[in-house]
């Protein structure tokens, strides 16, 4: 067994608060190392009953005993699956966050038949991992009989009221309610005297169930299933086309999809963020590469789709609601909870059909626009450039700014990725636009 120090590893910063153990990552492996010797007895114990197979298929982070890694002062050393790309509630969609409920009631429903339960009921412990909620902190599994009058008020707090607002098609003042992390205006709304009396009233009656675990979970579940979210409906960009006549996303047709194609196939990325995915055609072909794919889109019904090609085709993609130009800050206790240049941070960024939108549209400067790419680019960027002249472009009469050209843009992100690779102009039915990608790499056989 290898014996690490503090040196060698990484903690994660949100756990801090864990009195129990605190979780470590060496290589791509994640670990918890369980600092008392009482719940380290617990876990090993745990861990051998054949039902915890069970309460893993209801989505608990898979977990075992390591035999080659061990923390000082450690009693035990946990090992985790590993979870790609970290989110937070604020980047799921109305049905995400309904779901990541679900799963969470699920397994908690599964440990109580057993007598455990989880002593946590809030939503930055789920994550998503092939479309699947994940409930990720192992940690906070305790024996007990009796649900706290804490974990209902919890759970109401951070999962039923926005599901409330989406049950009811408020789905913009749900996103809002997702994005407050532990304070904030409507959490202080929901809190007050006449939605707990009115709104929740069902679900306060569940309080005399609190002392039998599996009935209080069976009818939670319940409550659940009777306000799962209205459907998003389309939006603006839900009916765009991303793929051209063949199916086979690894044989494409189209110059731009060849392009892109080509890159990943040089690069072999394992981790890919692709911006403004859509209904995740590009998302798709860098995960059949072989790659770990975040696809980010700020239509809550895109998302969506993207979360049932990864839970269909059982592709390793993470959905994430999120407006390219307004990055999900820092949050929590000390503000240890990362950004999403860092928990998004990948080998290969894709912007594709998003440059002109973002520097013409929104008018904000070429060089930002730059930056917030190379803030989550490793490896490269592939860019599409959609000129001035494009027949899009020209029909909405704005100003051009004067970097906004193939020049302004390797002068930007020049600064961090000097080889440039462009394809040849693609001008066919009115559009004028260039493939890019600002790399490192000096060679690439696009032929290949």
């Amino acid at each position: 067994m290898m014996s690490t120090t503090s040196q060698d590893i990484e903690f994660a910063p949100t756990s801090v608060m864990d009195r129990a153990g605190k979780v470590f990552f060496h290589g791509n492996r994640v670990y918890r190392a369980i600092l008392s010797r009482e719940d380290a007895e617990i876990y090993r114990d745990l861990l051998r009953r054949e039902w915890i197979n069970e309460v893993f298929s209801q989505g608990l982070v898979r977990t075992w005993v390591s035999d080659d890694m061990l923390l000082p002062g450690s009693f035990l050393t946990l090992e985790h699956e590993h979870i790609p790309f970290e989110t937070h509630p604020a980047e799921n969609t109305s049905y995400m966050h309904w779901l990541s409920a679900k799963t969470l009631v699920r397994v908690c429903l599964a440990l109580s038949e057993k007598g455990f339960l989880l002593k946590d009921a809030h939503p930055w412990n789920v994550m998503f991992k092939m479309g699947s909620p994940v409930i990720i902190d192992f940690g906070s599994i305790v024996k007990s009989g009796r649900v706290s009058q804490g974990w209902l008020d919890e759970f109401r707090r951070y999962f039923a009221a926005p599901v409330w607002l989406a049950h009811t098609r408020w789905h913009r003042y749900a996103a809002e309610y997702r994005r407050q992390h532990g304070a904030g205006f409507a959490i202080n709304a929901f809190e007050s005297r006449l939605p707990a009396r009115t709104i929740f009233r069902g679900l306060n009656l569940l309080s005399r169930y609190l002392d039998a675990p599996t009935e209080f979970f069976s009818r939670l579940d319940c409550w659940l299933d009777k306000h799962k979210p209205v459907t998003v409906g389309k939006e603006v960009w839900a009916d765009y086309q991303q793929s051209g006549a063949s199916s086979d996303h690894l044989a494409p047709d189209s110059p731009k999809q060849l392009f892109v194609l080509d890159i990943l196939k040089g690069e072999r990325p394992l981790k890919v963020l692709d911006f403004a995915a859509n209904k995740g055609y590009y998302s798709v072909l860098a995960a059949r590469l072989g790659a770990s794919v975040v696809a980010c889109d700020y239509e809550p019904y895109c998302v969506d789709y993207c979360l049932s090609l990864a839970q269909e085709q059982k592709l390793p993609i993470t959905p994430a609601l999120l407006d390219f130009s307004r990055p999900t800050p820092c949050y929590g206790i000390g503000l240890y909870g990362r950004n999403s240049y860092q928990r998004f941070r990948s080998d290969v960024v894709l912007a594709l059909g998003l440059v002109h939108h973002v520097c013409l549209r929104q008018r904000i400067p070429v060089e930002v626009f730059c930056d917030i790419c190379l803030e989550y680019a490793d490896k490269g960027v592939i860019l599409e450039y959609v000129d001035a002249a494009d027949k899009h472009v020209a029909s909405w009469n704005v100003p051009i700014p004067a970097d906004y050209s193939i020049e302004g843009l390797t002068k930007f992100f020049s600064r961090k990725f000097p080889v440039l690779v462009m394809s040849q102009p693609i001008t066919t039915d009115g559009l004028n636009r260039v493939m890019m990608y600002f790399g490192t790499r000096k060679e690439y056989d696009l032929s290949a």
